[in-house]
């Protein structure tokens, strides 16, 4: 309403002359002033009588200005300063703010603050007040706040009418929070909660998201009693505060919420105590709690327990044998898969045992058959010595670690993979390209560069369902051709990487125009009124080198060679092209 006046000059008088006696119009707007800011210095230079009234200010001359530093203490100067910048920026748009005025009697008093820029140049900003102040609300809250500071207890309130919350603070720090305001100071309030604070605090993790359903719940209309949280704020400065959260609803007889009330503590110290005690915790016990059984040795005696408690780790019972190393060769055939036998032997080996430091944990990851299944353990040990005793011990304990491992594999398979087809993708192709030229330096290669041609037809005219259905009928061709001597990958659209392995070149390029005639059929067979073919560029390792990256780029070229020459056909890189 206020800004409307403005635009259409309602408020001119306002800026040109004193009015000393409340008018019908004061009765709408309240308390107003004018405010000029020039060159950085802020005067009052007009006022309506319920302003004066406000602030004791009867019949002052306006038009010689008021200083600011005069109406307002030193501490809203700065704040005041601040809002009116903001305002300043945005001609005929309102923002407001809770500031603090003082009186000719020297009384502070909080008022609620409504600005709006009317003119602004370079040097001198015009602007328009209104202040609203509810003497009775900032009594109550302060004798609230005097109450609370004789209890020691932090509360918050929502005012569902007005929507704003005020936090009571009765412990205030010695270092600010920086970044979390209502732990700073005894009252701050925020403005159009909930957003409005979520919007000034840094939420550690999904707690915002958390905070945001504590409120929703707090109005759900079958909740009664108490709710509580517990989340974690960062402060500017990167810390990790705590904060436990209490509120319950309040609601008139037409169960119609009013406000919101509850308690809020820094519980840093608490939460840092507990993660210690959880800590020590898990090193004094849960380690051993977890595992299926575990083993210990004597690395000076050789001798070995297995399936022992830790409370009995010196007893010498359930010896499997007199000797370290038939122990442990008899452990691992009973329980580990020929593949991973070799690596837990040289794990366990003696000699590398004794050498290990003391108190650190080294662990490695197998796999056995147990419960009629293949499933993944890990097992970690540790060398100590006793004060009691010269010998060094080693304690090993096996963890069943099956469903993470098996999370842990569908992720990788998930970030190596083309969803769609389950091919690899691009990079992990390359990579396992790489690896295996490395470790097959002087064995024949064929690195494939391939596209399918007409398949945007396929797309325009059958549909994107239709198209996938056929890359999937493609990649499923790939596997069939090549079988386990090919690394097969998706590189996007209807693009593929291969490389295939043994390529003798005795028979290699007949061998790619084979397949490019096999996938041309199963493309047909699958559009038949579509005349979808598949165009082919290959080049030979170790004939141009053994950079992988390289190769692939002279495969491209094979592949343009390919589709600018017939398409449908197989084209071997060599010096020239492209």
């Amino acid at each position: 309403m206020v800004v409307e006046m403005m635009k259409n000059g309602l408020i001119s008088w306002l800026e040109k002359e004193h009015i000393a006696y409340e008018c019908e119009i004061d009765k709408v707007l309240g308390a107003m002033a004018f405010v000029v800011r020039q060159d950085g210095h802020i005067k009052f230079q007009g006022a309506n009588a319920v302003f004066e009234k406000l602030l004791g200010w009867t019949n002052y001359q306006w038009s010689q200005g008021m200083d600011a530093a005069h109406l307002l203490p030193p501490e809203a100067l700065d704040k005041f300063g601040n809002m009116l910048d903001r305002a300043s920026r945005k001609v005929f748009v309102e923002f407001s703010d809770n500031i603090h005025f003082r009186t000719l009697m020297g009384a502070i008093i909080r008022c609620h603050v409504h600005v709006c820029c009317i003119s602004s140049s370079q040097s001198t900003a015009r602007f328009v007040l209104r202040a609203s102040y509810n003497k009775q609300a900032q009594i109550k809250e302060a004798l609230f706040t005097e109450a609370l500071r004789q209890s020691r207890v932090n509360c918050w309130y929502w005012d569902m009418s007005q929507g704003s919350i005020m936090f009571f603070n009765t412990d205030l720090p010695e270092q600010p929070y920086a970044g979390i305001p209502f732990m700073n100071e005894e009252c701050v309030s925020f403005e159009n909660f909930p957003q409005g604070m979520v919007d000034v605090l840094n939420f550690a993790g999904e707690y915002r998201t958390q905070f945001m359903d504590f409120v929703k719940k707090l109005l759900s209309r079958d909740q009664s009693g108490d709710l509580s949280l517990e989340l974690a704020l960062e402060t500017d400065d990167g810390r990790l505060i705590w904060v436990s959260f209490t509120g319950q609803i309040v609601r008139d007889a037409k169960h119609t919420p009013e406000y919101v009330m509850g308690t809020w503590k820094n519980i840093t110290d608490q939460k840092v105590n507990e993660q210690q005690q959880q800590h020590n915790n898990y090193l004094m016990g849960t380690l051993v709690k977890e595992s299926l059984y575990d083993i210990t040795v004597n690395l000076n005696k050789n001798f070995f327990v297995a399936d022992n408690s830790l409370e009995k780790w010196m007893e010498e019972t359930r010896v499997f044998s007199p000797y370290y190393d038939q122990a442990i060769r008899e452990l691992v055939n009973e329980r580990v898969i020929k593949s991973d036998r070799q690596k837990l032997l040289d794990f366990f080996d003696l000699d590398t045992l004794r050498g290990l430091p003391e108190d650190e944990n080294f662990s490695i990851e197998y796999q056995r058959k147990y419960n009629g299944k293949m499933n993944w353990f890990k097992v970690t040990i540790n060398t100590f010595c006793l004060d009691e005793f010269s010998d060094k011990w080693m304690y090993a304990l096996v963890y069943d670690i099956d469903a993470s491992k098996q999370r842990e594999l569908v992720l990788e398979r998930m970030a190596a993979t083309d969803a769609l087809t389950g091919l690899y993708n691009r990079s992990h192709s390359l990579e396992l390209m790489e690896q295996y030229i490395r470790e097959h330096e002087d064995i024949p290669t064929a690195v494939m560069y391939m596209d399918l041609d007409n398949f945007k037809s396929v797309n325009d005219t059958l549909g994107h369902a239709a198209g996938d259905s056929l890359l999937i009928c493609v990649a499923n061709a790939m596997r069939s051709y090549f079988g386990k001597d090919a690394v097969l990958g998706r590189i996007g659209g209807d693009e593929f990487i291969m490389m295939y392995l043994n390529a003798d070149k005795s028979y290699v390029g007949q061998m790619m125009s084979d397949f490019v005639n096999y996938v041309g059929d199963k493309c047909r067979a699958k559009c038949p009124d579509i005349g979808v073919t598949a165009s082919l560029g290959y080049v030979l390792h170790p004939d141009f080198g053994d950079d992988v990256a390289a190769l692939a780029e002279l495969a491209d070229k094979a592949l343009y060679e390919a589709k600018h020459h017939g398409k449908n056909t197989a084209v071997e890189y060599r010096e020239g092209i492209g």
